[in-house]
């Protein structure tokens, strides 16, 4: 199988698995026990802590364990929310970009538009906020988009949001292991997930200085920020992917986008700073029928998100890009050979033409 749906999962690598076997081995205790293998598991946990910090930029007292990005989203904008009901702001709102992930967008009062390379419409960003000035509890934005991997000027936002007295939450999921996380360091929260940058399924980070009210309540695990036992093997893991991510080579990327144009593609945002991994193609044939093809042909890809890719529809992305169509979403590792996906897509595109699978561009 020749996988390109890195931006859905990333494959960990032997050493991180080796590294979560030997925490699941040599790792029995509960990190918040006070005996011998309780303070071994902690003492783990804290140099994973490390690594992520180091990874984001930030000191680790800041970084803070949850299941995922979904949770620490959640934990964020709700919690954001919360604390501004309780300085007594009337009805605060949560903006958000059009193309952020669902589990941001499920938060959201407002949207704030996107231009036809899906970058967040900053004057749009602008008016929002003097619009509805004392009101607004957070923005989101995110750093890169996981369907099309258009990069968003998080730095800028972080500004405009510091003049306006607003806080900024970065979705910072799919930048590790691909581009420096730099331009998140002026968020003031910011989440990851492992699983996207080569660590185990399951776990997550919320990083801040000033964490938002807890989603879950408890004990007293994660200095009282996040009630729940600690997934130690689990967040070891996370730590040595975090240590391993570097950022990626564009090349092998735009050789398998040259070949797909080259076939017929419009690259969806095309002309903005995009993840050198990720390449989001729209065809004359639908995304899901090129997906069902590259997988009998042993090409794992996917037609956008992971989490709403079993159904086709359109993409709220490409909507709000004011774009149609489903698309073939390409995402590769480090150092991956696009040659056997561009062979194989030469093939099917072949196949689904001849048999009159094609649509009107």
């Amino acid at each position: 199988m020749h996988y390109l749906d890195h931006n859905a999962s990333v494959p960990m690598s032997a050493a991180v698995q080796a590294a979560v076997c030997r925490a699941m081995a040599e790792l029995p205790g509960n990190s918040h026990s006070a005996h011998g293998p309780g303070r071994a598991a902690a003492a783990a946990v804290e140099r994973a802590r490390a690594q992520v910090a180091a990874l984001l930029g930030r000191p680790a007292r800041q970084v803070c364990v949850t299941s995922g990005a979904t949770e620490a989203n959640a934990w964020a904008l709700r919690g954001l929310r919360q604390a501004a009901l309780e300085r007594g702001v009337d009805r605060p709102l949560v903006l958000a970009s059009a193309v952020e992930h669902e589990s941001v967008r499920a938060w959201a009062d407002l949207l704030v538009p996107v231009d036809g390379r899906g970058v967040v419409d900053l004057p749009a960003l602008d008016e929002l906020l003097a619009r509805h000035a004392g009101r607004v509890a957070a923005v989101s934005v995110m750093a890169a988009n996981n369907e099309t991997g258009v990069l968003q000027p998080v730095a800028e936002v972080a500004r405009r949001c510091r003049a306006a007295g607003a806080p900024l939450h970065c979705d910072a999921t799919q930048a590790p292991g691909r581009v420096p996380l730099a331009p998140t360091e002026a968020a003031d929260l910011v989440t990851l997930s492992a699983h996207k940058l080569g660590g185990p399924q399951g776990v997550g980070v919320l990083a801040g200085a000033v964490l938002p009210p807890p989603l879950l309540r408890g004990g007293a695990q994660e200095r009282g920020a996040r009630a729940g036992t600690v997934p130690v093997a689990a967040v070891v893991g996370m730590g040595e992917a975090a240590a391993r991510c570097r950022p990626m080579d564009p090349g092998p990327r735009d050789r398998l986008e040259a070949a797909a144009v080259a076939m017929g593609a419009r690259v969806v945002g095309e002309g903005a700073p995009r993840l050198p991994n990720t390449t989001c193609l729209l065809f004359d044939v639908p995304g899901d029928v090129l997906v069902m093809a590259l997988d009998l042909e042993g090409v794992a890809a996917s037609v956008g998100a992971a989490c709403s890719s079993g159904a086709a529809v359109e993409s709220h992305v490409l909507r709000a890009m004011g774009l149609s169509g489903l698309p073939l979403r390409l995402s590769l590792g480090h150092d991956q050979d696009p040659a056997p996906a561009i062979a194989a897509l030469g093939r099917v595109l072949a196949r689904a033409r001849a048999a009159g699978l094609s649509e009107a561009p």
